[in-house]
């Protein structure tokens, strides 16, 4: 229902009054009348000259003070244009100003019937929140939701206030911004000015107390610089970005108003040269220029690489050191913890002149509120519609699944790519399923249980068994904490499963793992395996988790982010350094570890298997007690390590029918293999085999005895045959 007429005059003439105060706060501003005046009579750009000779010298003396008033004339005369400028429509705003208001009210009654044929803007905007309602949502659960997400961009655009909004008004750039800083020619052909180079209407990350920490610190009188500490991803450039919104504003501490911060693209200035001193000298000009113009604020990216000496950096903090302690010009580097603590901690000169603040990760709620104010522009760019359930789907697997990269950046980078899938596609919603293939395709981890893994889980211990001999009880059992796993596990901090084979030698342990990565994991190329004797003294675990001083990787963690989801055997665990279990520790309790250079490795989607032989002899003693309790006992496990996995598996010691059945499978794969490769027939009578069984069993070496046996009495046998000449293809070799 429209409002009278009286009611629609009240509020219109309240919007009047409302613009008439904004815009006499808002001319001062926007024309610098407080620092015009304040720097009237200083010199024009800060051109000035200084005495640059010893004694007096009237000449000299009287060219120098002529120049310094002549630049302070013209300073003072440009300053006066502008605030003449300002004063003047001040004086015409105001003298009409009751020919406006009366002016205003007379249309007064031609706007009323406007809006009365058309919808109320109260009714436009519920028209509009329906209809973003009902785009951004697929189900009922969610409209609550999207309502508040409609209603959040309403308040945080500034497209949509009014014209006279006092914040919309103050986002205008004020005209004498520059008026009492020196040019900077020079530094300009190397530098983007974040204060100008970027949409200032677009909302950025809250990162208030951030932002103070550097306001304070850059606001101080002297040593008035900042080092942003973060990993790469955790939204370090958009903190900068935030703060130079604020300058740009005004809304920043009035030390700072009208100071540029300029980002130096330093391959660009180094390039000039390969001379070190004459590099040094090119910073120490470009410095100077910045400090001359009084308003600069450097940032230097990747700070770290220009404070040493080492191979592939050039020491450049003598120069950032001398600049660092004047009180003309900031400096803010950006670097992450690591380089920090190597490369600038170190340096004393460095360490006192920048104040280091830390920036972390942002939280899943935070992240979502990032997102969900980014997704305007995504649909604008590419054209596409995506929904909040797409957005909460986008935060809740990115934290799961990718584990290498901080929020926002894991989070943006993922909703960029379902964006680009889309568009490519010619589709027009970027649904939740999106999301989950693109994980899918990028991870190689099932995202859910669709009908082939529920197949898989339930046909577990048929699959094991079929390679895997007489151990029924331990696949039956590994194949039970599996399912469970899968279905319920999914949103624990661990590895998707975790366990300890125990056992003789020989018996199936590994090949039990190597049908997990086969079977369940499509293929032995899913299994990561490392032998735990090889990494006997506290020397070797730099090789398994990487050291920052050799600067290598370490193997364990290259394999793992290489191949995130699959199978991690560690065989003889019981071999390996008793600091490294400590690491493995982590790794079970936690889903991750922490390599050689402080990053965390993340285990959640790998099932780890350690096995060992430890207690083989009490196994083959045949004493009644507990295996575990015996481990315990001996000290070759401790209670600690061994709670920590899902479960321990007993495999048993084969007896001599369970040999002769792996014994014929042997035989069967060598036959299928010889034939498929060279066309000749093996045939095996079971007396061979059982000669074989006779001759090769050894209950200490299980299935490993065996298999050198046919080694040495088949295959052997078979290459001879072939290279000799004494069988063709087609023909047949008999055992």
């Amino acid at each position: 229902m429209n409002p009278s007429f009286g009611q629609f005059a009240r509020e219109k003439n309240s919007h009047f009054y409302t613009a008439v105060a904004n815009l006499f706060i808002f001319l001062p501003h926007f024309f610098s009348v407080s620092t015009l005046l304040r720097t009237l009579f200083a010199p024009w750009k800060n051109i000035s000259q200084k005495k640059e000779s010893l004694g007096f010298s009237l000449n000299e003396w009287a060219n120098r003070l002529s120049f310094n008033v002549i630049s302070r004339l013209i300073g003072a005369g440009a300053r006066a244009t502008l605030i003449g400028g300002y004063l003047t429509l001040q004086v015409m705003f105001v003298l009409l100003l009751p020919a406006l208001y009366i002016g205003f009210n007379m249309l007064l009654p031609i706007m009323y019937m406007l809006q009365s044929s058309q919808e109320s803007e109260q009714q436009r905007l519920q028209n509009k929140r329906s209809a973003f309602i009902e785009a951004h949502s697929l189900t009922e659960q969610t409209k609550e939701a999207v309502g508040a997400w409609f209603d959040q961009l309403q308040q945080t655009s500034l497209y949509n206030r009014p014209w006279y909004d006092l914040k919309r008004l103050m986002n205008s750039p004020p005209l004498g911004r520059n008026f009492s800083a020196g040019y900077t020619p020079t530094l300009d052909k190397y530098v983007t000015e974040l204060t100008l180079a970027f949409d200032h209407s677009k909302n950025l990350i809250a990162r208030e107390k951030e932002i103070m920490q550097i306001e304070q610190i850059l606001a101080k009188s002297n040593e008035a610089n900042v080092v942003l500490v973060g990993p790469e991803g955790v939204g370090k450039h958009t903190v900068v970005e935030a703060l130079a919104k604020r300058i740009f504003e005004g809304s920043s501490n009035p030390i700072l108003a009208y100071k540029r911060i300029l980002k130096v693209d330093m391959e660009k200035v180094l390039a000039q040269s390969t001379d070190q001193q004459t590099r040094e000298k090119i910073m120490k000009d470009l410095f100077t220029e910045a400090a001359q113009a009084k308003n600069i604020i450097i940032l230097i990216d990747e700070i770290d690489k220009y404070v040493s000496s080492e191979e592939g950096r050039i020491d450049l903090s003598s120069a950032i050191n001398e600049f660092a302690l004047h009180d003309k010009i900031q400096f803010i580097g950006i670097t992450n913890p690591f380089n920090y603590e190597k490369y600038l901690f170190k340096n004393d000169k460095m360490n006192e002149t920048f104040e280091k603040i830390d920036i972390g990760e942002v939280s899943k709620d935070q992240a979502q509120a990032i997102l969900l104010g980014e997704i305007r522009q995504f649909e604008r760019r590419n054209n596409v519609t995506i929904p909040y359930e797409t957005v909460v789907e986008c935060i809740s697997k990115s934290d799961y699944y990718i584990t290498n990269i901080p929020f926002p950046e894991k989070a943006i980078d993922l909703l960029d790519t379902a964006c680009s899938t889309v568009r490519s596609q010619n589709k027009s919603i970027v649904t939740p399923q999106v999301i989950t293939d693109l994980l899918e395709q990028k991870t190689h981890v099932p995202m859910e249980i669709n009908d082939k893994l529920k197949t898989k889980l339930l046909d577990l211990e048929k699959s094991l068994a079929s390679r895997v001999i007489a151990q029924t009880e331990a696949t039956n059992k590994l194949a039970g904490a599996l399912r469970k796993s899968f279905v319920i596990g999914k949103t624990r901090k661990k590895p998707l499963a975790s366990f300890l084979f125990l056992g003789p030698t020989g018996v199936g342990k590994t090949e039990t793992a190597k049908a997990l990565a086969s079977v369940f994991f499509d293929g032995p190329d899913k299994m990561i395996r490392f032998d735990m004797s090889m990494y006997q003294s506290n020397n070797n675990i730099p090789q398994l988790i990487g050291s920052s001083t050799t600067n290598e990787p370490g193997l364990l963690t290259q394999a793992i982010r290489q191949q995130p989801y699959g199978v991690l055997l560690l065989d003889e665990i019981e071999k390996a350094d008793k600091n490294l279990l400590n690491i493995f520790l982590s790794l079970l309790d936690e889903g991750y570890f922490t390599d050689g250079f402080g990053k965390r490795v993340d285990c959640r989607n790998l099932m780890v298997i350690a096995t060992s032989n430890a207690g083989a002899d009490f196994v083959y003693s045949g004493a009644t007690t507990s295996l575990i309790d015996h481990l315990v006992e001996k000290k070759l496990f401790n209670p600690e390590f061994l709670n920590r996995f899902d479960d321990v598996i007993i495999y048993k010691s084969l007896d001599g029918e369970n040999i002769r059945i792996l014994a014929k499978r042997m035989l069967d794969s060598i036959s299928k293999e010889v034939l498929e490769k060279q066309g000749v027939t093996i045939t095996v009578t079971d007396a061979f085999v059982e000669q074989l069984v006779t001759k090769g069993y050894n209950p200490k070496f299980g299935a490993r005895n065996m298999a050198r046996i046919i080694r040495d009495e088949v295959e052997n046998k078979i290459a001879q045959s072939i290279l000799a000449g004494t069988v063709k293809k087609g023909g047949t070799i008999a055992f």
